[in-house]
Formats: structure tokens, C-alpha cells, sequence
């Protein structure tokens, strides 16, 4: 209960120098900052999760914890969403962790939706599923028929639409559904189901766990799950940095205290030669970013934003 909520790093705008001269003579008069400010106590996560095939994260979760209002905003961000990078040819930005590491990924989101990132945590399948099953299993509700297999990689997804009770397993097969199998009799009925909706399902299990976490209302036990935690996840959080922010996370009333939404864009654009990117336009996402993510003290507007377009 002593432990003291982290400091926000984020490097200050330069001062505005009122009066004296080009040369630094005469006398100056040194304002106060201008531009945006953070929100006090209110902190930006991106989470991700590892592809099993080649290493890009095929899942990417923006998560914002106001501490004071105790509420939570979530979006997911597109796996093919098109940044402007310039040190790998493939502009999508789901190879930006593996491809230059976290605080690039962090930037490039930044970058793009004029949002800082303060800390990462990446979580690979075995891990996904291990957690899941540490916390004894969630609901979920599947909008639709599945089937998928792939041999290759030794998935099998199956699942009725409705309410099922999931083991971590089937949570990993849940989340990672994209379309039924060319063969199947639903697939062209299915194809509805995109990106999007696995964005939604990725945070509807998010949800669900959380729920199960504090619903325990124990300090005690949040620790000790924790301290299992670290063992399946990379992150640049601390333990005590961990171990505040799941205090405050007890405090929040997971019913009513987390507002959700996925980005809206095109997920069938060009861009730099590459197929199937998701682009988006500045009015169709600064209000979810402004009411879900914007840590600042005034809106984001398009100027904040660097959208590619095709």
C-alpha cells in the first residue's frame, strides 16, 4: 500500500523566451510550457500477442488506465495497419516489435495516432494459454460458427455460436479465429468476421480476465498471480510498477469502468506495394481516440496524427 504510483516519462516542451534579443542580451522572461499536457495519474499500455509463425504480434491492444475516474479505455489496432517507417520495406505494423524491438513499436504508434505508449507487455501462445488456465478458465461469448484447421500448425478451432466455458486452450483458439476453412460449408457466410471482430473477441477476454482478478478483491492473492505473471510475459514494467497498478485496478468497477472500440479503417488499401493494409482517415478515428486513449488535457486533432493513405 506504500508503494508510490510511477512517474510518467514523457519529455517536456521547450519553454516559450518572451522578450531580449537574438544575441542573449537583455533581459528574458521565460513562460510556462506550452502545447499539450498528461493527465495526471493516467497511463498508456499496449499489449501484445506474439504470432506464432513468424514472430510479428498478431495482437495489438491499446489500454488506458485513468487511476482518478477509475475507468479504462481500450482499441485494438489492426494487425495490417500501414505506418510510415522507413527501416523495413513491409510498412505493416505488426512487425515493428520483432523487427526493431518495443521502443520502436511504441514510437510508430505514437507517431501515427498522436498517443504516447509508457509501457509494453508482450505475451507469446504458451504463455496466453498458461494464464488462462492459472485463473481456472473464462467465458466467452462466440458470435458464429467456427471451424478452422491447420495441420501445420496443429490448429483446430471448433466452436458453436453461443456461451462456452474456455480453458486456456480454447481461449487461444477463440481469439485467434480469422475465417472457417475454404472447404466448409459457413466459410463464405463467415466472412463478415475480419480483423475487427477478432479485435473485439481479443478484448472480450480481456475484459473477462480482469473481472476474474478482481473479483478476488485480495491484494494477496493479485500478488501472487503477479509474481506467475512475469514468468510468461516480456514488459518494461517493474514488479512494484505491476503490483500498483493492479491495487488501483481493484478499485475499479469492471462493469461500468472500461469503454472499448477498434479503430475503423480500410483493411483493403495498398500502400508502398503491399496488399491488404489497413489506412484510415483522420475524422473516423480522432473521436475514439480523444474518448477510449488520449492522455492529454486537450483533444487530438488531425495535426497530431501521421495517417499514410495510398
Amino acid at each position: 500500500m506504500t508503494i508510490k504510483p510511477p512517474p510518467i516519462q514523457t519529455p517536456d516542451p521547450p519553454p516559450v523566451i518572451n522578450g531580449g534579443q537574438e544575441d542573449g542580451s537583455g533581459d528574458t522572461d521565460i513562460s510556462t510550457p506550452q502545447g499539450p499536457q498528461r493527465r495526471e495519474l493516467v497511463y498508456n499500455f499496449v499489449l501484445l500477442g506474439k504470432d506464432v509463425d513468424s514472430g510479428n504480434t498478431d495482437s495489438i491492444i491499446v489500454v488506458s488506465f485513468d487511476i482518478p475516474n477509475r475507468k479504462v479505455g481500450m482499441i485494438s489496432i489492426p494487425r495490417d495497419t500501414a505506418v510510415e517507417r522507413t527501416w523495413r520495406k513491409n510498412p505493416k505494423i505488426n512487425g515493428a516489435f520483432y523487427g526493431a524491438g518495443p521502443d520502436v513499436l511504441k514510437e510508430e504508434i505514437e507517431h501515427t495516432f498522436g498517443i504516447p505508449i509508457d509501457y509494453y507487455v508482450l505475451v507469446d501462445l504458451e504463455g496466453f494459454i498458461a494464464l488462462v488456465d492459472e485463473l481456472g478458465g473464462v467465458e466467452l461469448d462466440i458470435p458464429l460458427d467456427m471451424n478452422y484447421d491447420d495441420p501445420y500448425q496443429n490448429l483446430h478451432i471448433h466452436f458453436t455460436k453461443g456461451v462456452h466455458k474456455v480453458d486456456g486452450q480454447g481461449a487461444m483458439e477463440a481469439v485467434r479465429y480469422r475465417h472457417d476453412n475454404e472447404d466448409s460449408p459457413n466459410y463464405r457466410a463467415n466472412q463478415w468476421y475480419s480483423d475487427v471482430q477478432r479485435g473485439e473477441m481479443q478484448r472480450q477476454l480481456l475484459t473477462q480476465l480482469a473481472k476474474k482478478v478482481v473479483s478476488w478483491n485480495s491484494v494477496t492473492r493479485v500478488t501472487e498471480f503477479i509474481k506467475i505473471f512475469q514468468t510468461y510475459v516480456k514488459t518494461d514494467l517493474e514488479l512494484e510498477e505491476m503490483i500498483y497498478f493492479a491495487t488501483q485496478a481493484l478499485q475499479v468497477d469492471l462493469s461500468t469502468g472500461i469503454r472499448q472500440d477498434t479503430l475503423k479503417g480500410d483493411g483493403t488499401k495498398t500502400y508502398k506495394g503491399f496488399s491488404y493494409c489497413f489506412l484510415y482517415q483522420a475524422e473516423d478515428i480522432l473521436p475514439t481516440l480523444n474518448e477510449l486513449v488520449n492522455p492529454y488535457d486537450t483533444p487530438l486533432t488531425e495535426a497530431d496524427l501521421h495517417l499514410p493513405q495510398s
